[in-house]
């Protein structure tokens, strides 16, 4: 029988406890698949408006002539463009972190069933525990190695989200400092620098703000 060490001996189970458990679990499958949907949504929606900003920002200029009225009315369409990029990644970013809530609330339905039935205990590959260990598990499938919790923020959603945006940024940064020189060196360096810390900031915010498992007390801890 597995440790199932949160308590010294397991609750008392009613004749009803699989249908509610299992009602419970299928409300949080929904309620990721509708997280996960948004998600994708949002990304969409904030990519097409980029790109139909890029599309209008190059008719003007080229209808314009590059002129300094063009500058201008670009970069208030990339301002426009960040700010839907800023919003987008920070409601990325939280349901990035209520979709792993909801991993974590799994875990411990999951826990329950091994006390209803200790027998299914190897045919689980997710975890029945809501420590940090048991999410990881559960999150990837597989025991979580470092080199993959290390890289694992470089590769979603978010990052790539904010990633766009610190270009953005970049971008309406060069812009602005165009209207007062026109030295390469000076808009390589100031496009360069926007991009830098706007993606450092941003990065910084995901790593913190994602993580369900930092100031949470787990019910069911992995067992030694």
């Amino acid at each position: 029988m597995p440790d199932t060490s949160a308590h010294d001996e397991d609750p008392s189970f009613g004749p009803h406890a699989a249908a509610i458990l299992s009602t419970e679990h299928w409300s949080l499958l929904g309620t990721r698949s509708v997280l996960l949907a948004e998600a994708q949504q949002r990304t969409t929606v904030f990519l097409t408006v980029l790109s139909a900003a890029m599309v209008a920002a190059a008719l003007l200029a080229d209808a314009t002539g590059f002129s300094d009225r063009a500058a201008t009315l670009t970069v208030v369409l990339l301002a426009v463009v960040l700010f839907l990029g800023l919003t987008t990644y920070q409601r990325l970013i939280q349901i990035n972190r209520d979709e792993k809530l909801t991993v974590v609330a799994m875990n411990r339905l999951r826990n329950a069933y091994l006390r209803l039935e200790p027998g299914v205990r190897p045919f689980f590959t997710a975890s029945p525990y809501d420590d940090r260990a048991g999410f990881e598990t559960s999150y990837s499938l597989a025991p979580p190695t470092g080199a993959t919790l290390k890289s694992y923020h470089l590769i979603t959603t978010p990052t790539v989200v904010g990633t766009i945006d610190a270009a953005v940024a970049a971008a309406i940064a060069v812009l602005l400092v165009a209207r007062a020189t026109t030295a390469p060196v000076v808009l390589a360096i100031a496009g360069v620098a926007s991009f830098a810390l706007v993606w450092t900031w941003l990065f910084a915010i995901q790593r913190r703000a994602t993580d369900p498992i930092t100031h949470a007390r787990p019910q069911f801890p992995s067992p030694p």
